[in-house]
């Protein structure tokens, strides 16, 4: 190739990568308008989930859109998505960039762009365990009698249609309850990628992910843009370093580890949330004995304030809303006050001496405490959507009831679990 054909080349390419005359790129328009919109589902773990439509986004994308504007300089706005609107919701421009776990499809490609490729994935079964024999090829999928489940419009649901012709698919709209339809006996199994259904088995311990490490098909995960190539260099740019960093990894099996909902809200459990508060309740007795023996005040405000701080923001990386966590902390801290008040109150009436066998504050106590404070506020993340949910609160109420049969404290228990039974949480 001659030195004047391959300098022609390279000044074309370069002309492809630039706007018209006139215009601008969606890189200047986002540094101008100082906001990176990013549009998003919510429904997708580990990728992109909120509650409801009043609650935030949490994920690895979601993460990871944050990563992208504090590199541009600019604040994040997320912008609610669904799968059927996205096409539309992109070609409307009101959003800059789709980060959401988001497959690779021609079809989506023949109106958008796709930046570079960040996890490989492909299509394979999630089932109940006692039936993954039965499902291990598409032949054993496609037969009459076999109930197939999809949610809508997405490439779930395209290649169901494009597969299966004799099984029957059903059409389930809400793709965080869609699994819970597969334990209900609803559907026999669905069909998704593959990183859905490790994380899905994870938290639905009858559901089994089928050969998800050979899935049916190849297909890979990318941020979907709209078309212009220099908005799509930067984010291929900064993409291929958060890969080449480990950031996306990491981050990747960060939301992996995550504490999701088990399901929707009505078939979360509330009976381990419930242990870990009587658990925390139960070691207050031994916080008083150490008080009554050092003469030492049953309130430390400045400690409390550093236990309220400290959790904030592991609270709002969780799911939950900060206000709402200081709100259940602050009555555990005072349902503990109400036990240590009592016993010493108990105490005084009978003149008590010094307790021989009252552990250290410091070296025992404390260190128990600090432990529970991170696994409260993980189940707190796991339940939050059965919080949340104004139609559940009187199941709440009930699993609450009677903690210890007041063999604590009524009055304690009482106050402890009172942000999760007052409705407080459907307020968020």
């Amino acid at each position: 190739m001659s030195y004047v054909r391959w300098l022609l080349i390279l000044i074309i390419g370069c002309c492809l990568h630039l706007p018209a005359a006139g215009q601008t790129s969606r890189l200047d328009e986002i540094l101008t308008r100082g906001i990176l919109r990013v549009g998003t589902t919510g429904d997708y773990k580990p990728f992109s989930y909120r509650t409801n439509s009043a609650s935030r986004f949490i994920g690895a994308d979601i993460e990871l859109a944050g990563e992208l504007a504090r590199t541009l300089g600019v604040r994040l706005e997320l912008v609610a998505t669904s799968w059927p609107a996205l096409m539309k919701d992109l070609g409307d421009d009101r959003f800059d960039i789709v980060m959401s776990g988001v497959s690779i499809s021609l079809e989506r490609q023949k109106k958008a762009l796709y930046s570079i490729p960040y996890l490989r994935d492909g299509k394979t079964p999630i089932t109940l365990c006692e039936n993954q024999a039965r499902f291990q090829t598409l032949a054993q999928i496609d037969r009459p009698g076999v109930r197939l489940i999809v949610n809508p419009g997405g490439t779930n649901e395209r290649f169901a249609r494009a597969n299966i012709k004799h099984a029957g698919i059903s059409v389930y709209p809400d793709n965080v309850g869609i699994f819970d339809q597969i334990v209900a006996g609803s559907a026999d199994l669905m069909i998704t990628d593959a990183i859905e259904t490790r994380l899905q088995q994870k938290l639905l311990p009858k559901l089994c992910a089928v050969h998800p490490d050979q899935p049916f098909d190849f297909s890979e995960k990318a941020y979907l843009l709209p078309r212009d190539l220099l908005w799509k260099d930067f984010v291929d740019q900064w993409l291929h370093q958060s890969i080449a960093s480990g950031t996306l990894a990491r981050l990747i099996d960060k939301w992996l580890a995550h504490p999701w909902p088990q399901g929707a809200p009505a078939a979360i459990s509330l009976e381990p949330l419930r242990r870990l508060i009587e658990e925390r309740l139960a070691v207050m007795p031994d916080v008083a004995r150490y008080k009554w023996n050092t003469n030492s005040p049953i309130e430390d405000l400045l400690r409390e304030k550093i236990i309220i701080d400290g959790l904030k923001a592991d609270a709002r990386a969780l799911g939950v809303p900060e206000s709402w966590a200081e709100i259940f902390f602050r009555a555990q801290i005072d349902a503990a006050k109400i036990i240590q008040r009592e016993h010493f109150a108990r105490w005084k009436r009978q003149g008590a001496a010094r307790f021989d066998a009252a552990p250290d504050l410091a070296t025992v106590i404390r260190p128990r405490l600090d432990a529970l404070t991170p696994r409260l506020l993980r189940e707190l993340a796991m339940v939050w959507p059965a919080l949340a949910d104004p139609a559940q609160r009187e199941r709440i109420i009930a699993a609450m009831q009677g903690m210890t049969g007041g063999a604590i404290s009524a009055a304690a228990e009482a106050l402890a679990v009172a942000p999760l039974t007052d409705g407080s949480a459907s307020l968020q």
